[in-house]
């Protein structure tokens, strides 16, 4: 499927005409759920669990609660469309054992490197189940810290800069009492085994932050490349949306993309052989890279793309993004979903990586 351009946004637009521009108050829902998850959310979704002790009807009710909460409506869980909407229908009910393996950032690395090589990720320094055991003394800054368990659990440690050991010890406990999966309707995390880990901080050539591109791949190929980069307060923030060609899509998001877009990437072509290796047998998933100058470093293969609560600045792109996503049969495979099985993905004992190009004797196992 070609990259959609400006005159096929505009058609799209016209089609779904009843999807208005999303007001000021959807999109202050959308910022309030990003910022803190909100203390309304947490209190309806401790509510659902009381009152609807059954798993499937709790999780259907809390993904509807943090929908609206972001965007203002209740998604189409049963034809979804959107983009979206797919995230949140995958959520609840694409509950393949794989899933668990891509979402563990330990076992993730043995697929990441089964698939393209050892050495395209950030070196692993340490990792471990007990935070008094971080052995700080043994570290060298610059570090990450992050859980294996977990979207949004991070911690720089930059060098030159002093290190609280208690605080970082702190955070890490309260990363490992927190399940991500069940917090987030994201069942892939649920089972996975909670580690904390130290990777080696990922830097460009020159010292600084490194530009992050995140390609959407869908059924094997790469459709759409977003690049965030870090902005002057540190946070990431999205510069622009391309096609594969590097031609700037208008997709925007509630923040404003740079007036300047950024140049092409200089290794585009090896960014995208190396996303589509990964996403080879996936219906959808983003890859996400540290684009460093002289060499592309994997960060991750996102699954649930911002678990489907950012919205839009235009619904037209919601509904052209979800339209690269091919999710066949979503109806009935929810109901067989529902009536044969429980919401839960258990890791497998062992995966053998698939795909052409795949270490053959690979197999995967998770850790813990």
């Amino acid at each position: 499927m070609s990259s959609f351009t400006e005159a096929e946004a505009a058609a799209i637009r016209r089609m779904f005409e009843e999807h208005a521009e999303p007001s000021a108050m959807t999109r202050a829902r959308g910022r309030i759920f990003g910022i803190a998850h909100n203390v309304r959310a947490r209190a309806c979704v401790r509510a659902i669990a009381r009152w609807a002790p059954h798993s499937w009807f709790r999780v259907i009710l809390q993904v509807y609660v943090h929908a609206w909460l972001a965007h203002g409506r209740l998604p189409n869980l049963l034809r979804p469309r959107r983009y979206m909407d797919k995230v949140q229908w995958r959520k609840l009910f694409e509950l393949e054992p794989v899933f668990a393996i891509l979402s563990d950032k330990m076992a993730a690395r043995d697929f990441i490197a089964a698939c393209i090589g050892a050495g395209r990720q950030a070196p692993l320094l340490w990792a471990g189940n007990d935070p008094d055991a971080i052995p700080f003394d043994q570290l060298m800054p610059p570090y990450v810290l992050k859980s294996s368990h977990a979207s949004g659990h991070t911690i720089i440690v930059p060098e030159g800069e002093a290190v609280d050991r208690d605080a970082i010890r702190a955070t890490a406990r309260g990363w490992l009492a927190h399940c991500h999966g069940t917090a987030m309707c994201e069942p892939a995390y649920i089972n996975v085994p909670r580690l904390i880990m130290v990777e080696r901080c990922i830097t460009a050539t020159d010292g600084t932050p490194p530009v992050e591109p995140r390609v959407f791949v869908f059924d094997g190929r790469a459709e759409v490349i977003q690049t965030t980069v870090h902005g002057a307060d540190g946070h990431l923030r999205t510069a622009s949306f391309h096609s594969r060609d590097w031609r700037q899509l208008p997709i925007r998001l509630v923040s404003r993309p740079d007036p300047i877009p950024p140049p092409r990437p200089p290794r585009l072509a090896e960014m995208i052989e190396i996303a589509e290796r990964l996403g080879a047998d996936l219906s959808h998933c983003r890859v996400d890279f540290f684009d460093c100058g002289d060499r592309l470093v994997v960060g991750e293969v996102t699954l649930y793309c911002w678990s489907g609560m950012t919205p839009f600045h235009d619904p037209a792109q919601d509904l052209a993004l979800g339209a690269r996503w091919t999710i066949r049969r979503p109806g009935w495979r929810a109901l067989r979903a529902v009536a044969l099985g429980r919401w839960e993905i258990r890791p497998p004992q062992a995966f053998r990586v698939p795909g052409e190009g795949a270490d053959p004797n690979a197999c995967i196992r998770p850790a813990g």
